[in-house]
């Protein structure tokens, strides 16, 4: 694959609920990925780590970076590529208030609008960008060609990740989401993004889907520095992830659940070659 970056096609500014969002498209042809970070991720990250070397160092589960090529670049060659930072990163300007589901999608049609979007468009979505993602195609089933969740939030998880957790976790954890709607430059209201109604299997219909997974194996023994407690639950939570991501693969009969060994929660930074080839095969299935 290419993994040049092609020549910029442009910039854009969408404006919405009082905000102007920064976006970015490049790439050729008539096919169109929508890239969809995950929270408090800059969109630049799609395309270069623009001196970020050391904080993503921090996120691969086998770092260093080491020359790995970028998601945008490398799908570029193929398709027009849209990719934005949503309210309160990068240049684009704070939200004023606490921001649910209602609110990402509506920036989500924006930017389509100012990107001049033909549809359908390829979703991609990272981690809670997969949860918007997968919401834009369950309310415009007909504006969507194909979905590829990275690792993606699911929009049940707080549920079922609070099954296996004590009083005072939950209430640690409540309040950082409770500081989140304030503090976070997103200011996201994550119970209302992950604390939503079960999924239905087969909802998508034959969508063309790809959930991509990291499979991380967990320690055999509690390691030193942690406690018994917080190890079996982190064990756990790892569980109910991998099962939530199954649940992901079930939402159409044209999904496919790939775990990428030795590949953390940024799947597309630890083996990107994998995750592009994946991606790019809902292009054939959506022309298929």
């Amino acid at each position: 694959m290419k993994t040049s970056e092609p020549p910029l096609t442009g910039t854009f500014t969408a404006r919405v609920e009082g905000q102007s969002i920064h976006g970015r498209k490049i790439g050729q042809g008539t096919d169109t990925f929508v890239l969809l970070t995950g929270l408090g991720v800059p969109a630049l990250w799609w395309h270069e780590l623009g001196g970020d070397e050391e904080n993503v160092d921090g996120l691969l589960q086998n770092p260093p970076w080491q020359g790995r090529p970028f998601l945008a670049p490398v799908l570029a060659p193929f398709a027009q590529v849209i990719s934005y930072d949503r309210a309160g990163i990068g240049e684009s300007t704070p939200p004023y208030k606490a921001r649910g589901l209602s609110n990402f999608l509506h920036e989500l049609e924006a930017v389509l609008e100012a990107a001049e979007a033909v549809f359908p468009v390829v979703l991609v979505g990272h981690s809670l960008g997969g949860v918007i993602a997968l919401e834009f195609a369950r309310r415009f089933p007909e504006r969507v060609a194909g979905l590829a969740l990275l690792d993606s939030s699911h929009p049940g998880q707080l549920a079922r990740f609070a099954a296996h957790a004590e009083a005072e976790r939950l209430s640690a954890e409540a309040q950082d989401r409770r500081l989140m709607l304030e503090q976070h430059p997103e200011r996201p209201d994550l119970d209302s993004l992950l604390r939503q109604g079960p999924l239905r299997a087969g909802e998508l219909g034959d969508l063309p889907v790809i959930v991509i997974s990291r499979s991380i194996t967990a320690d055999a023994e509690c390691p030193a520095d942690v406690t018994v407690k917080n190890w079996r639950y982190t064990q756990t939570r790892e569980a109910v992830w991998q099962q939530l991501q199954t649940e992901l693969a079930s939402l159409s009969a044209r999904a496919r659940l790939i775990r990428l060994p030795r590949s953390g929660h940024y799947v597309h930074f630890d083996q990107p070659q994998q995750v592009a080839g994946a991606i790019l095969s809902l292009l054939e299935s959506h022309s298929g």
